[in-house]
């Protein structure tokens, strides 16, 4: 599958730069919906539930899930719809089921509203994955629509807890629930706008797309390597928000200092992902192939990981991870969605969906891991040995695929 095969095209009508302001300004408005909720959603959620942790932490867990997966449920019928009607009521959808939480406390009620929010927001994910691959031909140019997207989810993600601050008040979440609605109806509004209503994502129901050919691609190399690679990553950046919040948060007493730590990827990424955009369009364009991109920013994630763990000042140690990360980041999130956009012995929808599955798995067991191995490590005093071991074996993961590559010779997308 070195060779990338040709297929038609959906974007008939639809130009580079139409696609970059639309899809641009889609995912600020949503991701502003989104970042201004997260942060204080577990926290309403409990309240909610008269302080319940364990049914906050079930309900969060359960949009997560269906944020990643439940568009699996529909892939079928997808087709059906043009894009701009599909990804938009998607978007209603989010905007729905969050709204929906300032008029139920109910647990029932509550975990619908959520996974209909989720079941919106994943549905929008992999059209948009798809609608990219099928109107633009070259690894370059999809890397840049990429790598707006990215700044636009992380200026929103650098404000939206600012936003939340300003318009939740505990026992009230109307302002707040109010804001996330609009933001979403604004998002579903871009799509409709800007997107023809002929165009519709390429069909499913093909020969070549059951239940044998998707085997068939999973046991593929290198639809294996990216399966793996992203898994891998989606592991390691799960760290960040689980056992790095966690480790900050016990040993540096200074709140302004923790805030700025956390908070540090999202700026990063807006200030520097056009660069390092330009930097991996030259690596594309010269044939280098997407999933060794990939495991390099596995292996970035590695060398952050490993900072911890050294002996460095903690605050030290801390500022140079976040560092290492944000730059890792803005690897892994274009090129993951580029990596899965050669496979191509399945549909775009299905291949995108493989993308989800991985990222979400790869996510939650990391967020698993840093919440509750570090935490028995940290306890123990081993704290310093769970980003030395992570670390080791994440770089360990990434050099061994880098080993490989260099042995293939893989030729350039045509086109590039």
């Amino acid at each position: 599958m070195a060779e990338v095969a040709e297929r038609p095209r959906a974007g008939l009508g639809l130009g580079e730069k139409a696609l970059r302001r639309t899809l641009g300004v889609n995912y600020l408005c949503c991701q502003f919906g989104k970042f201004s909720l997260m942060p204080v959603l577990a926290v309403m959620l409990a309240r909610g539930s008269g302080g319940s942790t364990s049914a906050a932490g079930f309900h969060m867990f359960a949009f997560l899930l269906c944020v990643g997966l439940s568009s699996l449920l529909v892939s079928r019928w997808l087709p059906r719809l043009p894009y701009a009607v599909t990804m938009a009521g998607g978007m209603v959808c989010s905007g729905a089921g969050f709204g929906a939480l300032a008029f139920t406390s109910r647990p029932g009620l509550v975990l619908l509203a959520l996974c209909l929010a989720g079941f919106g927001n994943s549905v929008h994910g992999v059209l948009v994955r798809v609608l990219i691959a099928e109107s633009l031909d070259a690894e370059p140019t999809r890397n840049t629509v990429y790598g707006i997207l990215q700044i636009a989810t992380n200026a929103a993600a650098a404000l939206g807890p600012f936003i939340a601050g300003v318009l939740y008040v505990a026992g009230d979440n109307r302002s707040l629930l109010a804001f996330v609605g609009i933001a979403y109806l604004a998002a579903a509004v871009t799509l409709l706008v800007g997107l023809p209503l002929g165009l519709r994502p390429p069909s499913t129901m093909r020969p070549t797309d059951g239940a044998r050919a998707r085997i068939r691609t999973v046991r593929d190399p290198e639809c294996l390597r990216a399966l793996a690679l992203t898994a891998a990553g989606a592991f390691a950046y799960g760290q960040f928000y689980s056992a790095f919040a966690l480790f900050v948060a016990m040993a540096i007493d200074s709140a302004m200092l923790r805030a700025v730590l956390l908070g540090g990827p999202p700026v990063l990424i807006v200030l520097f992902q056009s660069g390092v955009t330009v930097l991996t369009n030259r690596k594309l364009r010269s044939g280098t192939p997407p999933l060794s991109l990939l495991a390099v920013s596995v292996g970035a994630f590695g060398i952050g990981i490993v900072l911890l763990g050294v002996g460095l000042p903690v605050v030290a140690g801390a500022a140079a991870a976040v560092a290492v990360f944000a730059f890792a980041e803005m690897l892994f999130g274009p090129m993951v969605s580029i990596a899965f956009n050669r496979l191509t012995n399945v549909s775009p929808i299905t291949s995108s969906n493989f993308q989800g599955v991985s990222l979400t798995t790869g996510e939650a067991l990391g967020s698993l891991s840093g919440g509750a191995v570090f935490l028995a490590c940290y306890h123990h005093g081993a704290g310093d040995w769970y980003w030395l071991a992570l670390g080791a074996a994440t770089l360990v993961g990434a050099g061994l695929h880098l080993a490989r590559a260099r042995t293939t010779t893989v030729r350039p997308e045509e086109g590039h």
